[in-house]
């Protein structure tokens, strides 16, 4: 303070009123409305870093093969060899978005993280408890218990964003704490293909987002925050993007009260609809797919929606394939209100459908229809005692694509997409996050054998 105040004193001297005031005027004139925000979004800009630490069973042919197929057959059956325990660490960022605690930030920022760390703007870290996680969309909810007065950031809507208005990421690339970068939205809806998963209706920035940014959010000029930054795109250059706000608000509501994303569910199977089906059923339009079935007390039925009824839109999304359709399945979440625009004999219709819960029966009924095979809890004393959990294959459907890969019924699944799978209730829902994916790889056990065996996914739509 008493350096301020001789700072002034010797500014008043040396350039008298006149002075002081052209010094102050300039400061406004570079007070842009960046500058306010930044100032004002900072303090709900956290630094998350991860502990992750990984048990690797040392083999007897360790140095002979890097084959992971040798790596999980002992870990399995653990020997005199012992194991190696890895440590690795991870940077991302992440926003406060209540007074809670409760902290918005990327999925793969806290992926297999053994310990979670929260470090604020003010340099207080705290340890980050795991609320609830989501792959689909790659969000996650982490948790702190503040000992100080925290300002969270607002989430905003992305349903208005404009082509060209400008942008503030605020996070830590690189480990650099609370960078800013700006820029302006170069477009929207974009589609990133990563490995076998597809992430949809991102938005797209030419603010650098880098390693580390991940999890920060992306404001707009009012200090909203219209998206979550992601890198997982490591061939970008010179582009960011960011998952919107309004998937974002939907995915944190389950993952707070629920800890998972729940799978919605509409009730309804669909196919694609080609020239000779629309002549028959009279439909005239540009694009659509059919109702083949609805079941019965499901959320389609009550709205009214029937078999052999066409569904051209829903909300503003044409409905022009089923993997149109599945891709807006798995956007939704349960209780949200989709309006249908269907076409029904000679008429065009509107249906309002509030999505429900995927019944666990139905989740079977998918698996056994998709990839040929029905589940149950793991018989085997001999495996379970030797620390081996997963669930038996307990029938495979002729001719179905498990049955031509050669699964057969004996055989243990252990893991989904190397989501491991210890009983038949994390089946289901592991099961269930798989709807619009193109396929899923399973790990099996057989005997003292393990395999790797990748299916096809379809008629999951529901």
């Amino acid at each position: 303070m008493r350096l301020a105040i001789w700072t002034v004193l010797v500014l008043l001297a040396v350039w008298g009123d006149g002075g002081v005031a052209a010094w102050a005027t300039e400061t406004v004139s570079r007070r842009t409305p960046v500058v306010d925000v930044v100032e004002r979004l900072s303090p709900a800009v956290v630094n998350i870093s991860t502990d992750i630490y990984e048990s690797r069973p040392a083999n007897p042919f360790f140095g002979m093969s890097r084959d992971p197929l040798f790596d999980e057959f002992f870990k399995h059956f653990p020997g005199p060899q012992g194991e190696t325990r890895l440590h690795r660490r991870s940077l991302g960022s992440g926003v406060l978005i209540d007074e809670k605690g409760h902290i918005l930030t990327n999925h793969h920022v806290i992926l297999r993280a053994s310990e979670i760390h929260v470090t604020l703007v003010s340099g207080k870290e705290y340890k980050g408890e795991l609320v609830g996680s989501d792959p689909g969309s790659d969000l996650a909810v982490v948790k702190i218990t503040p000992q100080e007065a925290i300002r969270p950031a607002r989430l905003g809507t992305s349903s208005d964003l404009m082509i060209g208005e400008t942008v503030i990421a605020i996070g830590n690339p690189f480990g650099l704490s609370h960078s800013v970068t700006t820029g302006v939205i170069s477009a929207l809806n974009r589609s990133i293909q990563t490995g076998d998963q597809v992430y949809k209706d991102f938005i797209q920035t030419d603010a650098s987002i880098n390693p580390g940014n991940s999890g920060g959010p992306l404001l707009n000029i009012k200090g909203e925050v219209i998206g979550i930054n992601t890198a997982i795109y490591s061939e970008a250059q010179g582009i960011g993007f960011a998952i919107p706000a309004d998937r974002a608000h939907r995915v944190v509501e389950d993952l707070i009260s629920f800890g998972e994303v729940q799978a919605a569910w509409f009730g309804m199977d669909v196919q694609g609809l080609d020239a000779r089906l629309a002549r028959y059923l009279g439909y005239k339009g540009p694009q659509g797919v059919l109702v083949t079935e609805v079941y019965p007390k499901s959320p389609a039925d009550k709205a009214g929606i029937k078999p052999q009824d066409i569904l051209v839109r829903a909300g503003r999304t044409d409905l022009t394939s089923p993997e149109v359709y599945a891709d807006l399945l798995r956007r939704t979440t349960v209780n949200d209100k989709v309006d249908f625009r269907i076409f029904r004999k000679g008429k065009y219709l509107e249906k309002t459908v509030k999505s429900g819960v995927l019944p666990e029966a139905m989740v079977e009924n998918y698996c056994r229809r998709s990839l040929g095979i029905r589940v149950g809890e793991m018989t085997s004393r001999a495996l379970a005692q030797a620390g081996i959990r997963g669930v038996e294959i307990r029938e495979v459907v002729r001719g179905s694509q498990a049955d031509q890969i050669g699964l057969r019924p004996g055989d243990v699944l252990l893991k989904i997409n190397d989501r491991e799978v210890p009983d038949v209730k994390t089946f289901r829902k592991e099961f269930s996050k798989l709807r619009g994916r193109s396929h899923v790889t399973l790990q099996i056990l057989r005997g003292r054998f393990l395999y790797y065996v990748t299916l096809n996914l379809h008629a999951l739509s529901s």
